[in-house]
C-alpha cells in the first residue's frame, strides 16, 4: 500500500496562451508546462506504475487534450498529444478554432492512475473570421478547363 501512495503521481500543471488576435484561418498556439513532484534520489524520473497485476512494465503516460466546450451539446476535440513526464516537459499545442466567442478548455488525463487528472479552463477566446481559402479561385480555373 506505501509503494502505490508513494508512487501516486503528483502533477503541476501550467498553461499560456500566445498573445495576439485569433482568426479562424491562423492555428492558436497553446504552451503548456507540466512539472512532477519527485524524490531526490529518483535521479531517472521513473515512471512505472506500481500495477502488480499488469502482465508487464507499465510506464505512466498523460494525454493533452484541448477541446472547445462553447456549446455544451456540440464540444469539439481541438487537439490531442500523449506524453510522458519525468520531471519538467513544455509542450507547444497547436489548433484551430472556428469564427465566434469560444470557451477552450484542456484536460490532462493520465492514463494509468483513476484521480490524477486535471481539468483546466485556457479561458473565453474571441475569434475573428479570417481569410478564405483560394478554393472559389481554384474552383473557377477547374471550370474553365472541363469547358
Amino acid at each position: 500500500m506505501a509503494t502505490f501512495v508513494n508512487s501516486y503521481p503528483t502533477l503541476d500543471v501550467s498553461q499560456e496562451l500566445e498573445k495576439g488576435e485569433y482568426t479562424s484561418s491562423t492555428p492558436v498556439a497553446l504552451h503548456v508546462s507540466l512539472s512532477r513532484d519527485t524524490d531526490d534520489d529518483d535521479d531517472d524520473g521513473d515512471q512505472t506504475v506500481v500495477a502488480p497485476f499488469y502482465p508487464m512494465k507499465k510506464m505512466a503516460n498523460w494525454w493533452l487534450v484541448v477541446g472547445d466546450v462553447t456549446d455544451s451539446t456540440n464540444r469539439q476535440l481541438l487537439t490531442i498529444k500523449r506524453v510522458t513526464v519525468k520531471r519538467e516537459l513544455n509542450v507547444k499545442l497547436e489548433f484551430m478554432l472556428s469564427e465566434g466567442r469560444r470557451r477552450v478548455k484542456l484536460y490532462v488525463i493520465c492514463d494509468s492512475y483513476n484521480g490524477a487528472d486535471h481539468d483546466v479552463d485556457v479561458g473565453l477566446l474571441d475569434v475573428a473570421k479570417g481569410i478564405d481559402s483560394d478554393e472559389d479561385s481554384e474552383s473557377g480555373g477547374e471550370d474553365a478547363m472541363e469547358e
